[in-house]
């Protein structure tokens, strides 16, 4: 399978896509204006404490304060590097891996751990999300190509997805001759996987020294300051996503070309012979067959090779994605039918949720199915296609209503929340009124608008198809009303305002010199 990394950039934005066989697998977006807190690490002032929730809000000299839960403050609580860092599977394993603390003992009141105004070391897990703040931890974690670097956490793990034993003894034996500081410990990454000791040890100093940076800059800097900041997103997918897997990594910009070379002759020198410059006149994406494929991820539907196809709406509080039969109609029967398209709509569901980078609450309501082994079929395809995520997921069995109910770590936004705003002509409800129903509004405003006045001349401006509905089908009413209150009445068409917009104004008679 070829598989590669095309970063392209240009006009304040890069862009990362992964292709496999031609195909896309995975999309980023980043922009000049964005700025990337998750992974970044913050000198913030405890700004309130609210006992109710068990968090605090911290300042972080940001737009809005972030929040940390008391479970985030104390040792063995949330492994911000599970959140953070490691991809789905390079978590502690083996006896090594019980530093958490044990859950039946009682949590501390929040109001116990911190004080209004306390200065403390915090970490970003979450972007800020709608009105919500970045969601913090104080368990810092510092990611490095092989390892993940705990100051707070004095344990070792290796990556469930080093399954080798020969491999993980070999890497442990590594570690034990490598000296750490007092109360730190590492996870060693899948990355890992066949690393030599020298280059292992080179990452593992290189992330302590990095710990020492931030110490100093710490003691040096007067909260609220950030006081590291986590690689953008091109040296990000270098550093967590490349590895001998892939062919290339092809770059259309030359500036980002030598900054991924820079860091690719210090964190992986081995596989710098597969970075290169693209200088083709035809746009990277497209040049490679998937801009049409990338277009298509801001579409709320997603069509499947049978006909069927999928809908995917997203909400504040969840995702829901419906599956439909559309022009399949199977060659058996209905449950036949039903059965395909779901097994189809499985492994593309998973393809979407990596693609438009979906996080939290997702409902999936497949097609009624009356078999039960359909039913655990169509479950296991969906697990087997999400293992390829590197987010955390977790699915619960599928209900004889067809739902599927499954969450997945959210750290920033979607691609869709990313890259949209909210419609200014519908205000985000996704419909608008029917022009009938704004020529009723308008009559009722017109009504109201003329009984204070007397012999006036006034005037109806509205779009065009809604001028159309009072002049054909409530003329008589118009008339009603200019009768009733001795006034004139004109209806106005402007393309250029809103289907639910209505204007009324007082037209000037200079014989009167009302104004």
């Amino acid at each position: 399978m070829k598989k590669e990394i095309l970063v392209n950039v240009e006009f304040q934005e890069k862009k990362v896509a992964i292709v496999e066989d031609g195909h896309l697998e995975e999309f980023y977006v980043e922009r000049h204006s964005d700025k990337q807190l998750v992974g970044s690490i913050f000198k913030g002032k405890v700004s309130s404490i609210v006992p109710g929730i068990g968090a605090a809000f911290i300042d972080l000299g940001l737009e809005k304060n972030g929040f940390l839960y008391v479970t985030d403050v104390m040792p063995g609580g949330l492994d911000s590097e599970e959140a953070v860092y490691v991809e789905n599977g390079d978590k502690p394993q083996g006896p090594q891996s019980h530093g958490r603390k044990d859950r039946r003992e009682p949590t501390p009141q929040i109001q116990d751990v911190l004080k209004k105004d306390q200065e403390v070391l915090v970490q970003v897990v979450k972007e800020p999300f709608g009105t919500k703040g970045a969601r913090l931890t104080c368990q810092i974690s510092l990611a490095g190509r092989f390892v993940v670097f705990m100051p707070h956490h004095p344990h070792v793990g290796i990556s469930k997805r080093i399954d080798d034993r020969k491999e993980r003894e070999r890497i442990r034996q590594i570690i034990k001759e490598i000296a750490l500081p007092k109360e730190s410990g590492l996870i060693v990454r899948t990355a890992a996987w066949g690393c030599e000791p020298k280059v292992l040890e080179r990452d593992i100093r290189f992330l302590i020294h990095q710990w020492k940076l931030i110490q100093r800059r710490c003691a040096m800097k007067k909260a609220p300051c950030v006081v590291h900041e986590e690689y953008g997103l091109v040296l990000r997918m270098v550093r967590d996503v490349l590895t001998e897997n892939f062919d290339k990594i092809i770059i259309n910009d030359r500036e980002e070309f030598k900054r991924v070379d820079r860091f690719m002759r210090a964190a992986v020198p081995t596989l710098r012979s597969k970075l290169s410059l693209y200088n083709g006149y035809t746009p990277l994406f497209t040049a490679h067959g998937i801009q049409k494929e990338i277009e298509r991820i801001y579409e709320p539907r997603a069509n499947l090779k049978s006909g069927g196809h999928i809908v995917i709406d997203q909400t504040e509080a969840l995702v829901a994605i419906d599956v439909n039969t559309g022009k399949f109609t199977g060659t058996r029967n209905l449950e036949e039918t039903a059965f395909r398209t779901n097994c189809e709509a499985a492994r593309e569901i998973a393809k979407q949720i990596r693609l438009r980078d979906l996080g939290g609450i997702i409902i999936v309501d497949f097609i009624d199915m009356e078999t039960a082994d359909h039913r655990r079929s169509v479950l296991r395809i969906l697990e087997d296609s999400l293992r390829r995520d590197r987010a955390k997921t977790s699915v619960l069995n599928l209900s004889q209503l067809g739902l599927v109910e499954m969450t997945r770590q959210r750290m920033r936004k979607s691609l869709e929340s990313a890259s949209t705003q909210q419609c200014p002509y519908c205000q985000g409800k996704g419909i608008v009124k029917s022009k009938e129903t704004i020529a009723g509004e308008a009559l009722q405003k017109l009504s109201q608008f003329l009984k204070p006045l007397k012999n006036e001349h006034v005037e109806l401006t509205a779009s065009p198809d809604v001028v159309e509905a009072l002049g054909r089908d409530n003329s008589k009413i118009i008339h009603l009303i200019e009768s009733q209150t001795q006034n004139k009445v004109s209806l106005v068409g402007d393309a250029h305002l809103h289907v639910e917009e209505v204007r009324l104004k007082r037209i000037l008679d200079k014989r009167k010199r009302l104004w």
